[in-house]
């Protein structure tokens, strides 16, 4: 295959909502992608909300400042088809973020099918379209912190000089408690899926001292609550020579830490997801 350079991927410069949003490209014409969030049409005009990994922004599509085509396409695209578009940044207090994109070129590259999620959103519906209502902005905002907090948790235990040590997920016996199990058939034998690291971890200690893992875990409880999951993913930490009050010591330090990184990367999501961050 024909290599493909970093220049010529570059050539047309693309701006993150969030730029727009943070007043970054007052007054500019700027070329965004995305996919369409919100839209509504009247007669002449067309507004559609867009949005990208980082934020939405209103754009005003006007019939005249566009070709033909590119104005029918407008009004005829619906929720989450995918797009580029060209245009001037223009503050509007009544846009959602305070800014508006005045559009002069509006190219659809996928025309998307009727959206599902509309007035039905109770909890079983929106697990059923969980691909597509992971675009919502609380789930995506929910994802963000949470790839905020894995990343601190590396963060955290890396910067005290513990060595990141993995564990199978695939293990010949149990750690918790045999009732728990989720057993696997693997070829002719059995064995189960990881309830925890431990028993890796204590056999860990002996050549590294201080290890940690973030992996994920695997528990066969029944019970439909917040404190009983099938599946989840667990931090853990193992150190040779380390008594119990050192232990929780740590603990609360890594709470603390991966609060404080939460207040510095998140605040927005914080926002939006109306939490008290005092």
């Amino acid at each position: 295959m024909p290599e493909v350079s970093d220049q010529s991927m570059s050539m047309t410069t693309w701006v993150k909502i969030s730029d727009i949003l943070n007043d970054k490209k007052t007054d500019e014409k700027v070329k965004i992608r995305g996919w369409i969030y919100r839209t509504r049409s009247s007669g002449n005009i067309v507004f559609t909300v867009i949005r990208d990994s980082s934020g939405i922004l209103q754009a005003t599509v006007k019939k005249g400042n566009l070709s033909d085509k590119e104005f029918e396409d407008a009004k005829k695209a619906l929720i989450e088809s995918s797009l580029e578009v060209t245009g001037d940044v223009k503050k509007d207090e009544r846009a959602p973020g305070g800014f508006e994109l005045k559009v002069t070129g509006f190219k659809v590259l996928n025309f998307a099918e009727p959206f599902p999620i509309t007035k039905d959103q109770s909890p079983e519906f929106l697990l059923d379209n969980r691909h597509l209502w992971i675009r919502s902005q609380k789930l995506t905002a929910i994802l963000k912190i949470r790839s905020t907090i894995v990343g601190a948790i590396h963060k955290f235990f890396r910067g005290r000089g513990y060595y990141e040590f993995d564990a199978p997920i695939l293990q010949p016996n149990q750690c918790e408690g045999g009732s728990t199990l989720f057993e696997v058939k693997y070829y002719e034998d059995k064995t189960y899926l990881s309830q925890s690291w431990q028993l890796y971890a204590e056999a860990g200690i002996f050549a590294l001292e201080k290890i940690y893992n973030m992996g994920p875990t695997f528990r066969a409880e029944r019970s439909k609550t917040s404190r009983h999951l099938s599946e989840f993913w667990m931090a853990e930490m193992e150190v040779a020579w380390m008594e119990l009050n050192e232990v929780t010591e740590v603990a609360k330090d890594e709470i603390r830490f991966i609060i404080q990184e939460v207040l510095k990367n998140n605040l927005r999501e914080l926002q939006l997801l109306e939490r008290d961050i005092k």
